[in-house]
């Protein structure tokens, strides 16, 4: 089994929570969006900093466990420019992925931390973002199992990037409820997913709500046979 967990911080509201989340879930992976990356610790428990961005105020991070991944290679990728990073700028990277082999099966594969531009750019910019990213999952360990967790700011006609991804060979991992939910705001929904290739989905949870408009989201997975 392997245990993802993914948390929008908030512009790092969140980020005093990670210790106590690692201690409690034990994830295998943790994939991070919107943290201060100036206060990111290089390790959370028996979980080590991969690859994270640096030279943005809303950073993405990915972060595995030292006891069961090596770390084979890792990178900081850009996506299709979004009309928000061009008008408002904040990121250049918005996915950071590593190549890990898995000492405990002995299987190698590809993870990814990524974060969708927001709601002034269309659901069809989102999905060419999520192409573009799971094509460099895909350059990073060509053949090999992948997942990319995170916040796809995707929430509406979620059925249409279903589609669209299975097409392509990846399923789309997602919780019966809500991840997103801000305080005074009308607007809700399944913003966190989890996407893969090469594994089965057994599960999407919701935790419990903390400092962040998102709500903290565990995946597991199982190697396809």
């Amino acid at each position: 089994m392997l245990k993802v967990l993914s948390y929008n911080l908030w512009q790092g509201r969140a980020q005093r929570e990670l210790e106590s989340l690692v201690t409690t879930h034990s994830p295998d992976v943790l994939c991070l969006q919107e943290a201060h990356s100036s206060s990111l610790p290089t390790r959370l428990g028996n979980l080590t900093l991969a690859s994270g961005t640096t030279g943005n105020r809303l950073a993405v991070a990915l972060y595995a466990r030292s006891d069961r991944f090596t770390v084979e290679a890792a990178a900081k990728i850009k996506l299709s420019i979004s009309r928000h990073d061009r008008l408002v700028g904040g990121t250049e990277h918005r996915l950071v992925t590593a190549r890990v082999h898995d000492r405990q099966t002995g299987r190698r594969l590809v993870l990814g931390s990524f974060h969708g531009t927001p709601f002034t750019d269309s659901n069809a910019f989102r999905r060419l973002q999520v192409d573009d990213a799971h094509e460099a999952l895909r350059k990073l360990g060509p053949s090999l199992p992948a997942v990319m967790a995170g916040d796809y700011n995707h929430p509406i006609l979620l059925s249409m990037l279903r589609r669209h991804l299975k097409r392509r060979g990846f399923t789309v991992a997602r919780t019966s409820t809500s991840t997103y939910n801000k305080n005074r705001s009308l607007v809700r929904g399944k913003f966190d997913l989890a996407t893969a290739s090469g594994l089965d989905v057994s599960g999407a949870d919701v935790l419990p709500r903390g400092a962040s408009d998102h709500r903290p989201v565990l995946f597991t997975f199982e190697y396809t046979r």
